[in-house]
């Protein structure tokens, strides 16, 4: 692909980011909704997916870009590659390379959408601790579970579980979408959990009817506890067809962190997509492990795990929000330790590098005292009635948390 300069991004020009409460960004890791010139985010349940690409904010997005400027929207990714990782923004540069013309010319102008990250909605089965509302109807329904009577209605949760059946209520959307499937060659489906979000499955049908699946690849991200029997059906007539179960940790850990989820079922799973693989040559397998503060401790374990199933490929993404879950904000201390046991770790050497680089991304970031972690870890477990230090009694220590 030929492009303007090293700090290029494709994704303004090409791609759209649609949140599960139907929100609007130029990607996942873009740290702002796109807004209108009255500062009101987009909706895509009352706006197209045209007149948001061509807005003034897309437009300044790609001017920077084209300027070779480092926009602080996407400083997520800067702040990878300053550590020496992989970004957003370098895995899709590489990632859709054979999709582009070579001799593509780059003006501020918008191109025919082509990669769609579509969140359709938070409906979830888990309730995962490094989640939130926005994206799980299992968490919003705890939290407002939680909450006084009277302030349910008027609550944050309550307002997301509402936001989050956009795609279920706006017809709008999807006549809008019909109009851009002759130009999609590539859609990801993450969530909420997007095996129980079954308008994608509507939205696929129709690519296959109308001849279009072949020139398309799609990418899930699923929490693993879902198989869905409709789906090799579909599937088969795609271009390519790419599966990631996200797991972070194994066993207890993982169901302490991923809570509703059983490690026994997602193991099962796990099978039964390898069998999956084996009968269908379009079909791949990746492992989406999100190092966060609940498993950095453990990613020894969790590596070595991930290596035995046999995964096409092994993604290392790095938690960025909320903050004080990110690793890169933990106490100074509890980092050296993380730093010792990262760099050492008895793994393969293309991960010992990713560890390397993760360790780095770690000790970049700014440390906090732990008290805002402590004080959210406190408030799930009660809730939960879990303690994290029976789980993870190594990194409870490090953090010096416990269990009132």
């Amino acid at each position: 692909m030929n492009i303007p300069h090293d700090t290029f991004c494709v994704l303004p020009w090409i791609s759209l980011e649609a949140s599960p409460v139907g929100t609007v960004r130029p990607c996942c890791l873009a740290m702002d909704e796109i807004e209108d010139d009255n500062g009101d985010k987009y909706k895509l349940a009352n706006t197209s997916l045209i007149e948001i690409q061509n807005s003034q904010a897309m437009q300044t997005l790609r001017e920077d870009f084209l300027a070779g400027k480092k926009p602080q929207n996407c400083r997520r990714c800067w702040n990878e590659e300053r550590a020496g990782r992989t970004s957003k923004r370098m895995h899709t540069l590489d990632r859709l390379k054979h999709m582009i013309d070579e001799n593509v010319s780059w003006s501020t102008d918008a191109m025919p959408l082509m990669f769609l990250d579509l969140k359709l909605g938070n409906i979830c089965n888990l309730k995962c601790r490094i989640c939130g509302s926005w994206s799980s109807s299992q968490f919003a329904a705890e939290e407002i579970k939680f909450n006084k009577k009277e302030e349910t209605r008027g609550s944050f949760a309550y307002k997301m579980l509402k936001d989050g059946a956009w795609p279920r209520e706006s017809a709008e959307f999807w006549d809008d979408l019909d109009q851009h499937l002759d130009n999609i060659r590539y859609i990801e489906f993450t969530g909420g959990e997007p095996f129980m979000i079954k308008e994608h499955f509507q939205l696929l049908q129709k690519l296959v009817d109308t001849g279009r699946a072949g020139q398309v690849e799609i990418h899930y991200n699923t929490n693993g506890t879902q198989y869905p029997e409709e789906g090799e059906a579909i599937w088969k007539h795609f271009k390519h067809v790419e599966i990631a179960l996200s797991i972070d940790d194994v066993e207890g850990r993982f169901e302490y962190q991923r809570s509703n989820a059983l490690w026994s079922e997602v193991v099962a799973n796990t099978e039964r997509f390898r069998q999956l693989r084996s009968r269908n040559n379009n079909i791949t397998l990746q492992a989406c492990c999100t190092i966060n503060v609940f498993n950095v401790y453990y990613l020894e374990t969790v590596a070595n795990w991930l290596v035995q199933q046999q995964f096409d490929f092994i993604y290392w993404n790095m938690m960025h929000d909320a903050y004080y879950f990110s690793i890169s904000t933990l106490p100074e201390a509890a980092k050296a330790a993380i730093t010792e046991r990262l760099t050492t770790a008895n793994v393969p050497d293309k991960i010992l590098k990713e560890f390397v680089s993760a360790a780095e991304f770690m000790n970049r970031g700014n440390s906090l005292d732990g008290q805002l972690l402590r004080m959210n870890l406190l408030d799930l477990d009660r809730k939960r009635q879990q303690n994290l230090a029976d789980i993870e009694p190594e990194f409870a220590a490090l953090i010096d948390y416990v269990k009132a």
